[in-house]
């Protein structure tokens, strides 16, 4: 089977005022030069959106977007991206889905679906193939985002895929989350743009083949894939075993799991919390997203104590840190409610988690009180945890400030939290100690989007790989890691795939993958993709730059820089950021304010692109 070389696709753009739309051929130009998703989101969000402008206002635009590997039968090709600019960084936001909703999407013929204005009214769109409705959701409103799906699938049927609010994303929170088939698209408060537009949810039902250039090539190409995942001690061994806690206990032996808000130490239990715990006392069964082997996720129950009957799709290690050692809890139960309450509110269990962890500090240093809470809230406290996650969802209380994530919570407790506050442009830190690893430190402080783990993941190569570590708490050639990481993963978040993937599959296996798929020349090399990457990366930079951002931004907690790690594998030691921040300016030809030079921005092919 042979077609006409060359990827295409479609935009649809929904003005929730005006209750229209239209759908629009993808610019070849923008095909050639940022591949799909978030290269998409990033060219779209810069070239349209009004600087300075109010993230929670009707000209902000947010966008869901799949990339040309998204639906096909490539390994773990479920993911889609919305991109936006996030409330609660007041920068640049992609937030990464994975499961079924993108397939769908891309299913229905859309590669990106762009929803600008606000509607009058509560609404949802309706997407049937070509047949696009807006449709009134003024019962649904005020219903949390399980229920939600539960509603609409009864109305439409399974066949929907499904991507919604919760009561955080109606309310605005800061944190709030848009939920697709037990899935998040999670981090930087994609929910509360929705919740300020007045959309409850994207309901989609597709039926459009997806063309294949060489499908005998194509075939080939996949199946080695595939057996490349299943031989991997990863994607075919600890992974479908453990689910995305398989990495718990080497992080925690490395001296990188932060404990009680990023203190260092350990507390009660600790040794008992694991993957092994997850295995023998909760995992029920296993769960796949979209034409994915690694089968990843876990359904899991509370077989007893007090939280006995709780269920939720997981839990994953960012919810088992966030909840547990970040809250210096041991209560593997109270994780597992922790993590189903976030998913029912429609809020970010990370932020939310890292957030609870600061609150419990306050608590103990004595800058919020009980009278100001209602409870109290020390380290260890595994009610206080679930006490706060509804007052956060339901934005009670002083849940109020809390919902707003650490940032802002902490200008309003007071400056002494300051040096506690566990974030990074506003997004609060994952489940990785960057003074254990000090490539974590640098991927952090030069991430997009803020504390993240996911533009970047030196840390598998300082603590997790077997075959290529190189030494955590070297700043020896930690600059050019996270760099050429940044870029790649850029492109794996431009096609669709998730980055698990990657983890067996290398660079000219995937664009093998593409290449057979699309037979586009400009998709036909390595080289060429990561090119690509690095251009997005730089357009995003310039996107940040343009809403306020500087070089002073890109920097870390003060704790991770001036509070030394006190016992473990790396006592004694601070992150020493400045080194590593001024070689990786040099390698990306940035100068040293943090901006792409001129020359940088010929290089890629950018400098039309941002003056014109």
């Amino acid at each position: 089977m042979m077609i006409k070389p060359g990827y295409s696709g479609k935009i649809l753009t929904i003005d929730l005022t005006k209750r229209s739309f239209m759908v629009n051929d993808l610019p070849e130009d923008l095909i050639e030069k940022y591949l799909g998703a978030k290269g998409f989101g990033a060219k779209i969000l810069y070239d349209e959106l009004p600087p300075n402008c109010d993230p929670l206002s009707p000209e902000n635009i947010i966008m869901f977007a799949t990339g040309p590997l998204t639906g096909t039968l490539v390994p773990a090709s479920s993911r889609s991206v919305i991109v936006t600019k996030s409330p609660l960084t007041g920068i640049w936001l992609d937030s990464n889905c994975g499961g079924t909703f993108g397939p769908e999407l891309k299913s229905a013929g859309f590669d990106i679906v762009k929803i600008i204005g606000k509607a009058d009214k509560p609404v949802y769109v309706l997407i049937k193939d070509n047949e696009i409705l807006i449709k009134e959701s003024e019962e649904l409103w005020g219903t949390d985002a399980l229920t939600t799906h539960i509603c609409l699938k009864k109305k439409y049927g399974e066949d929907y895929k499904i991507a919604c609010i919760g009561e955080a994303g109606e309310k605005q929170v800061l944190v709030a989350s848009v939920i697709a088939e037990g899935r998040a698209f999670g981090r930087g408060g994609p929910g509360a743009v929705l919740g300020s537009k007045n959309l409850k949810a994207l309901v989609v039902s597709g039926s459009n083949a997806i063309n294949i250039h060489n499908y005998h090539e194509f075939m080939i190409a996949n199946r080695e894939a595939k057996n490349e995942i299943a031989i991997s001690p990863d994607t075919g061994g600890s992974r479908p075993k453990f689910g995305t806690s398989s990495i718990y206990s080497f992080i925690r032996e490395g001296g990188a799991l932060p404990v009680k808000n990023f203190q260092g130490g350990t507390y009660p239990g600790a040794e008992e919390v694991d993957e092994h715990l997850l295995v023998k006392e909760l995992y029920d069964k296993d769960r796949s997203c979209f034409a994915c082997p690694i089968a990843c996720s876990k359904h899991s129950t509370v077989k007893k104590g007090k939280y006995s009957g709780k269920f939720v799709e997981g839990p994953e290690y960012e919810n088992v840190w966030s909840f547990g050692a970040q809250c210096g809890n041991s209560d593997i139960g109270a994780v597992v409610y922790a993590e189903y309450l976030c998913d029912y509110y429609g809020i970010d269990s990370i932020s939310v988690g890292n957030t609870i962890g600061f609150a419990m500090e306050c608590f103990e240093k004595g800058l919020v009180t009980k009278e100001q809470l209602g409870f109290e809230c020390r380290f260890g406290n595994d009610e206080a945890i679930i006490k706060l996650i509804h007052l956060i969802g339901k934005r009670e209380g002083f849940g109020e400030v809390f919902g707003q994530g650490v940032r802002k919570a902490s200008k309003e407790i007071g400056s002494d939290s300051k040096h506690f506050a566990m974030h990074v442009k506003g997004l609060e830190l994952p489940a990785y100690d960057p003074r254990a690893a000090f490539g974590m430190g640098l991927a952090y402080a030069t991430s997009d989007r803020g504390g993240c783990h996911l533009s970047a993941f030196p840390v598998k190569t300082e603590l997790l790989s077997s075959n290529h570590r190189i030494d955590p708490l070297s700043i020896e050639f930690k600059a050019e890691l996270v760099k050429n990481e940044q870029d790649w993963f850029s492109v794996i978040d431009s096609l669709g795939i998730c980055l698990f993937a990657i983890f067996a599959l290398g660079p000219n296996q995937i664009t093998d993958l593409l290449y057979c798929l699309t037979g586009q020349k400009s998709f036909s090399s390595a080289e060429q993709l990561i090119n690509i990457g690095e251009r997005i990366n730089n357009l995003t930079r310039l996107f940040n730059l343009r809403e306020g951002l500087t070089a002073t931004d890109d920097t870390l907690p003060p704790r991770l820089l001036k509070d030394t790690l006190q016992e473990g594998p790396s006592k004694g030691q601070t992150v020493p950021l400045e080194e590593m921040l001024k070689e990786y300016y040099l390698i990306r030809g940035w100068n040293q304010e943090g901006r792409p030079t001129a020359k940088k921005l010929q290089q890629l092919e950018l400098t039309n692109d941002v003056n014109g």
